[in-house]
């Protein structure tokens, strides 16, 4: 755990061979202005008195950076409008990094006008180890002075010039055409609707559980991806004339689900909701995608599907050179759907910046999925490539 500034961690063991370890709250540690150390609420044992506490303590704390500072940046950062519009997760996924730029043993007390391009490459260096942590580190970095600029908090941005860490890839492999046409015939109902929906609006699993009739406008969806709500309004994705008529009749069309416990086939049926489970429930994120994960694992044609998989991976790998992370080899994400749709909607000569626009997504994400285009193939020829790559229910 990265330490809040203000923290302080000790760790004692006894002659016995046990260790104990004590949180402290005490800004200013090893400088002129240390005061009393005061004992916090276990971090281990207790983490939601822990955080309770240093939270009133900072802010019942005078701020200790000086004007100009870093640390003095990055809390004016965290009081602004900003920050406040960033989702819940976003926050706290830049608090880490944030939790790190203001501490006195980094750069909290190193003015802003100081901070060189050198200085970010030695940190970002010195985090080889976790290089996921590193690059979120010159995204947060690069964010918050590209805010501090117009303001004039600072003059120039030192995180533009370095670069990100090679890292492998996760989770974003995208389906070709023989996954997609496994899925159709041998999934789950759910799932190949699923497959289906996920292909055609390139949207986040815990996107595609709330899409229902409600969001159909004209020749496509609406759609506010839940992890970018707070930052931007909805965005309509056009679809292709089949497509839509399709996910029309599911509007209208009960999924048939088997069970070897069950007598015989139950229907299941929402009018507000295009994908939902056996017991006609919403889905989750996380239910949605343990349901997947039971068919790849529970299911001889799951199994054989992970099997084919990661033989086709390696092949690729060995064929490209792709830097693909072992576990993410496994089997084919629901993730990896975004970058099937992608794909497909180049194929049918749609440009980056329409794809871009179509689907809500920045340029450069739909170009980390553009390089595996001429790698692989996500669809057949002519105007019914999309639809082939999205596949129809099985037996709804």
């Amino acid at each position: 755990m990265v330490l809040p500034e203000g923290v302080e961690k000790k760790t004692i063991r006894k002659k016995s061979g046990k260790v104990y370890t004590y949180y402290y709250w005490n800004p200013g540690r090893g400088t002129e202005r240390e005061g009393e150390r005061v004992l916090l609420p276990n971090a281990d044992a207790k983490p939601a008195a822990f955080w309770r506490e240093v939270e009133r303590r900072q802010k019942t704390t005078p701020t200790a950076y000086p004007a100009g500072s870093v640390g003095d940046l990055i809390v004016r950062y965290r009081d602004s409008d900003e920050f406040k519009r960033l989702s819940e997760g976003t926050q706290l996924n830049y608090e880490v990094t944030m939790r790190r730029f203001e501490a006195h043993e980094t750069w909290g007390m190193v003015a802003v006008k100081d901070l060189t391009p050198l200085i970010v490459q030695t940190a970002r260096d010195g985090m080889k180890e976790t290089l996921v942590m590193a690059n979120q580190m010159l995204s947060v970095g690069r964010t918050i002075w590209d805010w501090a600029i117009p303001l004039d908090l600072a003059k120039t941005n030192p995180f533009d010039k370095v670069k990100d860490f090679d890292i492998p890839d996760r989770g974003h492999v995208p389906w070709p055409t023989w996954a997609v046409g496994y899925v159709r015939l041998h999934a789950w109902t759910d799932l190949v609707r699923m497959v289906r929906l996920g292909t055609i609006t390139c949207q986040r699993g815990s996107d595609l559980i709330r899409m229902g009739p409600e969001h159909r406008d004209r020749n496509g969806l609406w759609c506010r991806p839940k992890k970018t709500r707070k930052r931007r309004r909805a965005f309509h994705i056009p679809l292709a004339t089949a497509d839509a008529l399709e996910i029309d009749r599911w509007a209208e069309t009960p999924v048939t689900y088997t069970n070897s416990r069950w007598l015989k086939p139950i229907d299941r049926f929402r009018e507000d909701l295009y994908l939902y489970s056996p017991k006609g429930a919403p889905y989750t994120a996380d239910g949605l995608r343990a349901r997947w994960g039971r068919w790849l694992a529970d299911t001889v044609e799951g199994r054989e599907l992970c099997r084919r998989w990661k033989l086709w991976v390696a092949a690729q790998a060995k064929k490209y050179e792709w830097d693909i992370d072992p576990e993410d080899a496994d089997h084919p994400t629901i993730h990896g759907l975004r970058g099937t749709g992608i794909l497909a909607r180049a194929e049918q000569g749609y440009e980056v910046d329409q794809i871009a626009n179509d689907i809500g997504m920045s340029r450069q994400n739909v170009e980390h999925y553009m390089r595996f285009k001429d790698q692989m193939q996500v669809g057949a020829d002519g105007q019914k490539r999309l639809r082939l790559v999205s596949g129809g229910d099985k037996k709804d």
